[in-house]
């Protein structure tokens, strides 16, 4: 009997981690097609698919909302220790980023009813920010999912790709804005995009940084990359 009732207990532990899980998943995989619409709506000029990603935002927030009263139930239900507990809190903390990520696509989604000069758009385009940053959540994603270090590792260093993008993005719009000051507002909006886009990058540096929290209990918050514990520099 008791071996019967440890055994239902395990069982039940595991379908609620793996509720948590699913949950936080398909906040990921949802804030990624936010952000992949929100940049085509910008790119197109398209206020229908614009409005689509504004929209959807409220799914992620209900997502949110579900991921923390999911994680409180099972802390209470099955009081986990140790590592079992660094992914519980470890995946509130990451329904939180993924929320303000949600956020920043919004923001981004916004900008497409505002009329852009052809050389501001290219301007941000050519920096490649939309595709480094891309990359960035695709990597966290990738860290969080697979609950990869080496994947992890990778996020924090591709983060930096994306804060050469933004810095490489308000010199060109500044650049034009010295030879077309009429577009002032235009260009207000454009750097408003790019730092959506570094703050989206900022955001998925923190999930990489909680997925090495879960896995071994460091906390690399607020390090340099070249401040890294040796086990963790040494991956990627």
């Amino acid at each position: 009997m008791i071996m019967s009732l440890q055994s239902h207990l395990v069982r039940q532990y595991d379908q609620d981690i793996n509720e948590l899980k699913h949950l936080l998943f398909s906040m990921g995989d949802l804030v990624l097609q936010q952000i992949a619409d929100a940049s085509q709506s910008v790119r197109n000029g398209d206020i229908d698919l614009a409005q689509t990603v504004c929209d959807r935002d409220a799914a992620i927030n209900a997502l949110e909302v579900s991921t923390d009263r999911c994680a409180t139930l099972l802390i209470a239900k099955h009081q986990p220790a140790a590592s079992d507990l660094r992914l519980v809190f470890g995946i509130a903390k990451m329904a939180t980023d993924f929320e303000r990520m949600g956020d920043q696509a919004r923001n981004i989604a916004k900008t497409a009813q505002t009329e852009m000069p052809e050389d501001l758009i290219h301007a941000i385009a050519s920096t490649n920010i939309v595709e480094t940053t891309t990359k960035v959540v695709n990597l966290a994603l990738l860290a969080l999912k697979n609950l990869s270090e080496t994947a992890a590792v990778n996020t924090l260093r591709a983060d930096s790709d994306v804060d050469d993008c933004y810095v490489k993005g308000i010199k060109a719009i500044s650049e034009y804005l010295r030879e077309h000051p009429q577009d002032a507002n235009a260009g207000l909006t454009c750097m408003n995009i790019l730092k959506a886009y570094e703050r989206l990058g900022d955001h998925a540096t923190n999930i990489a940084e909680h997925v090495i929290f879960i896995l071994d209990g460091e906390d690399i918050r607020h390090l340099r990359l070249d401040a890294l514990p040796e086990s963790l520099a040494k991956l990627g």
